[in-house]
């Protein structure tokens, strides 16, 4: 077996982390804008492109591991180096460019989420201050009867009665 189906599995992960990082920069717009129900909406489209990225892992490594068994190799703890090294020649210099860009889609994938983690935690701290800033303090916790001053109050907690 050629590395023909390990090179297919990547250039559909690289469409998917692709279509993942669109997805990531519209919800940068989206959280910078506040609008949650379009948030709401990009998440649930995300949550089953994730599913199709766990399926298409999962083929990658039946792939992977099929083409290392064909060839009479361990399929333990395989990279991706090892994998190009026992491609045929003229199917090695596809596969480096494709782990590359695919290395290179994983890398701006994970700055674009970084960047909206940090908007949301952001967003949240706003709206934190803000309802601080909304929410009245507290008044003293202690009762004082509003008619006396501070100097009445001490000299009536006096345990000795001066006037006798």
């Amino acid at each position: 077996m050629s590395a023909k189906a390990v090179i297919k599995v990547l250039a559909d992960l690289i469409k998917l982390h692709q279509v993942l990082n669109e997805i990531a920069v519209e919800k940068t717009e989206i959280v910078k804008k506040g609008e949650m129900p379009a948030l709401d909406l990009l998440i649930k489209k995300e949550v089953a492109l994730i599913q199709q990225l766990r399926k298409l892992e999962e083929n990658r490594m039946l792939v992977v591991e099929q083409f290392f068994t064909d060839k009479g190799l361990v399929t333990e703890d395989v990279t991706m180096d090892q994998l190009i090294e026992h491609a045929p020649k003229d199917e090695q210099s596809l596969l480096l460019k494709l782990y590359r860009a695919l290395l290179s889609e994983i890398d701006t994938l994970k700055k674009n989420n970084e960047l909206n983690q940090q908007l949301i935690e952001d967003s949240l701290r706003f709206v934190n201050l803000s309802l601080d800033l909304l929410t009245p303090e507290p008044d003293d916790v202690n009762y004082q009867r509003p008619t006396k001053s501070n100097n009445d109050t001490v000299a009536s907690r006096s345990i000795f009665d001066s006037k006798a």
